[in-house]
């Protein structure tokens, strides 16, 4: 039966074993994801590849997703390895790099919301207090700008998220505070920091596995929302 091979480098028995494991995976979790058949098959080889020596833990994860989509935020990237890792299995599994996967290339808006607050939520308490949006965005501002002080810019950042963003006025940032500001205001997405690929990060890496992208497609590549002061 002919068919077209996952990857040349392979043996037969290496192959057939990959077609079984990843037929099954494919069969449970694709539903879940905006990919096609093909695409599945593709990433799940990518995963393969990377996991052959070792498994994808925290330390590995940091690393794959600074060579493969330039995610390098040294707070955030802890708390987007939970995001992908839903069953706490301490490694990235099949079924959760390509659930994660789907969110951060082809997300709905609603995923990205529930998956950057899953990441902003660094206690995973539900809620986001003003001394977590701190250790959150004390990066952003680093440096002596024109003889301000950092840490004051950032308090002063954080002022204005709260105003903006605190509907209910409690001093907290809960999921539907920052769903319900976001659906208003897609750039207030990544207001705590950047959890999410850049649109040419994305698309750099989706032409190594799908013939589905194309300046056709580029719609659905996700766009990074940049917020500005005016958001505010």
């Amino acid at each position: 039966m002919n068919y077209e091979r996952l990857d040349l480098t392979m043996n037969a028995q290496e192959e057939v074993r990959c077609r079984h494991k990843f037929r099954s995976v494919i069969k449970e979790t694709r539903s879940q994801t905006h990919f096609s058949k093909h695409e599945c098959e593709a990433l799940l080889l990518i995963h393969y590849k990377l996991t052959k020596t070792r498994p994808l833990d925290r330390k590995y994860f940091r690393r794959v997703m600074y060579t493969l989509l330039e995610l390098n935020n040294e707070i955030l990237i802890e708390n987007i390895f939970s995001a992908f890792d839903r069953h706490n299995k301490l490694v990235i599994t099949m079924e959760s790099w390509l659930v994660g996967l789907s969110v951060l290339l082809r997300g709905t808006l609603e995923e990205k919301i529930s998956y950057c607050f899953k990441v902003y939520d660094l206690m995973g308490e539900g809620y986001i207090k003003r001394e977590y949006m701190f250790r959150l965005l004390k990066h952003t501002f680093r440096g002596n700008l024109l003889g301000e002080d950092p840490e004051e810019l950032v308090k002063d950042m954080i002022d204005m998220v709260m105003n903006k963003m605190d509907l209910d006025r409690d001093g907290l940032l809960s999921f539907d505070d920052y769903s319900q500001s976001v659906r208003k205001n897609n750039n207030l997405l990544e207001v705590l920091g950047y959890c999410l690929p850049s649109r040419p990060a994305v698309y750099a890496f989706m032409t190594t596995f799908t013939p589905s992208v194309s300046t056709l497609h580029s719609k659905l590549l996700p766009s990074r929302s940049r917020f500005k002061i005016k958001d505010f």
